[in-house]
C-alpha cells in the first residue's frame, strides 16, 4: 500500500473546500441579516427542521452550500475525479448566489424589477460581514480554481 500523493492543484482544491466548510460553521454576520440573528450557516439548517419558521428555500440553499463543500472534500479524498470536484465547486457557488439573491428579494417581484432592486441593495445587504462569509467565498473560489487548473 503506497501513500496517495496529492498534486498541487488537488491540494489547493481540497484546501478550498475545507475553508468553505469551516467558513459555513463560523459566524457569517454580526447583525440581523438574511432573516436570522447572525450566527453561522448552521442556524439556517436548524430553521429548516423547525416548521414554524418561514422561508424554506433559503434553508435548503444553505444546506446545499454546506453539502457541496463537504462532498468536495470527500470527492477529492475518496474518488478523485476532476469533474466531480468541479461540479461541487460550481454547485456550491450557484447555491450561494441563489441564496444571496433570494435573501435580498430578487425573486419576490418579477425578475427584471428584482435585479434592479438587487443592484441598489448589494452594498447594504451584507453590512456587517464576519469571518465565516469571507472563508466561505474564498474557499469556493480557491476550490474552483484548483478544480479548473488540475490536470486530471
Amino acid at each position: 500500500m503506497g501513500k496517495k500523493n496529492l498534486g498541487t492543484m488537488k491540494l489547493i482544491e481540497l484546501i478550498g473546500f475545507v475553508l468553505a466548510a469551516v467558513g459555513f460553521c463560523l459566524p457569517l454576520t454580526k447583525g440581523k441579516v438574511f432573516g436570522s440573528n447572525g450566527g453561522s450557516g448552521l442556524n439556517f439548517i436548524k430553521n429548516l427542521f423547525d416548521s414554524s419558521k418561514g422561508n424554506t428555500f433559503l434553508e435548503v440553499m444553505a444546506l446545499l452550500v454546506f453539502v457541496f463543500a463537504v462532498c468536495g472534500v470527500l470527492v477529492i479524498i475518496l474518488k478523485d475525479v476532476k469533474i466531480y470536484g468541479l461540479a461541487c465547486a460550481v454547485g456550491g457557488i450557484a447555491c450561494g448566489v441563489l441564496f444571496y439573491l433570494k435573501s435580498i428579494g430578487v425573486f419576490d417581484s418579477g425578475v427584471s424589477k428584482g435585479f434592479a432592486k438587487a443592484a441598489s441593495k448589494v452594498g447594504g445587504s451584507l453590512n456587517q460581514p464576519y469571518v465565516g462569509i469571507y472563508l466561505l467565498v474564498i474557499g469556493f473560489v480557491v476550490a474552483l480554481v484548483g478544480a479548473v487548473l488540475r490536470k486530471k
